[in-house]
């Protein structure tokens, strides 16, 4: 899994897109350079078993259901592979850096300039999840849900942790969604960030608000 993930959200809690806006957007990454290379892409649909696992961070035995990944041959045929599903992690995986690179990467401070890993995911849920980032032990002032767990629709603010320092980042309106998009990368790279998590290259952010006639809001997902 890669260790660094950064997250477009949408400004509206409750926004689904069409799976032609998907397909667009997806057609627009390729458009303007910034499509994972050599890419595979699935819808990946929930499959029924359901999986338990110890959480190293709270203790608890947590849940998740399993996705099974169904290819799709191109472009074209996402808009029919998503139609009428209200729960799918839609997945270009491939390589990096691509002509425009989503993200400035490194790995200790210094650039890195060589290849990795790269994915694309946009996924949507049938209710609404976190999309805050919180790792214990580190304290937050309000206790937030983990990533992709079902949360309340009131708990707007994103709560997310530079990979680097620790520090806590707060997002106003990042919180919780149904449907955000992925960018995800391997090598253990991951971006400068300073106070903020406007980092993501501006021209596919505007690909993304363009397609999906909505404005998004950025946050991050890294693990160790």
């Amino acid at each position: 899994m890669p260790e660094y993930t950064h997250t477009l959200i949408p400004e509206r809690v409750d926004f689904v897109p069409e799976p032609e806006q998907v397909a667009a957007f997806l057609a627009s990454l390729v458009s303007i350079g910034a499509a994972p290379l050599e890419p595979e892409i699935s819808v990946r649909k929930l499959s029924g078993p359901v999986r338990s696992f110890a959480n190293p961070l709270t203790g608890k035995t947590d849940f998740y259901q399993m996705r099974k990944p169904q290819k799709v041959e191109h472009l074209t045929a996402i808009q029919g592979a998503l139609s009428r599903l209200d729960d799918y992690n839609l997945t270009v995986v491939g390589k990096g850096p691509p002509r425009l690179p989503p993200l400035a990467l490194g790995y200790k401070g210094l650039e890195f300039k060589g290849n990795y890993a790269y994915d694309v995911n946009c996924c949507l849920r049938p209710e609404v999840v976190s999309t805050s980032d919180w790792h214990d032990p580190v304290p937050v002032q309000q206790k937030v849900e983990f990533f992709g767990q079902p949360c309340s629709p009131d708990d707007r603010l994103g709560v997310f942790h530079n990979p680097n320092t620790l520090e806590v980042i707060e997002v106003p309106n990042a919180g919780c969604a149904r449907f955000w998009i992925e960018f995800e990368f391997g090598k253990m790279l991951f971006p400068r960030i300073e106070h903020s998590l406007d980092l993501i290259e501006p021209t596919i952010v505007q690909a993304a608000v363009q397609d999906f006639g909505i404005k998004f809001i950025q946050g991050c997902q890294w693990g160790a």
